[in-house]
């Protein structure tokens, strides 16, 4: 049996990373269709290697939600 890890709040947070077929699945389920600007902009933020937070912000400031 494994041990459950407890964050300690040092570095960066751990988990899974969704791929973009994955993304879509899951948000067609919720009703969400990526558009053809989404669909060229998701790749090029992974292709570039962009962080978490600047991620975030892109999107946000794209596409006009709050980051939470």
């Amino acid at each position: 049996m494994s041990k459950s890890r407890k964050r300690n709040g040092s570095g960066p947070a751990s988990g899974a990373v969704l791929g973009l077929a994955a993304f879509e699945r899951i948000s067609a389920v919720e009703g969400i269709r990526l558009t053809a600007e989404m669909r060229r902009d998701l790749p090029a933020l992974e292709r570039d290697r962009i962080g978490a937070e600047e991620r975030t912000r892109f999107i946000a400031d794209k596409y006009g939600r709050e980051p939470s």
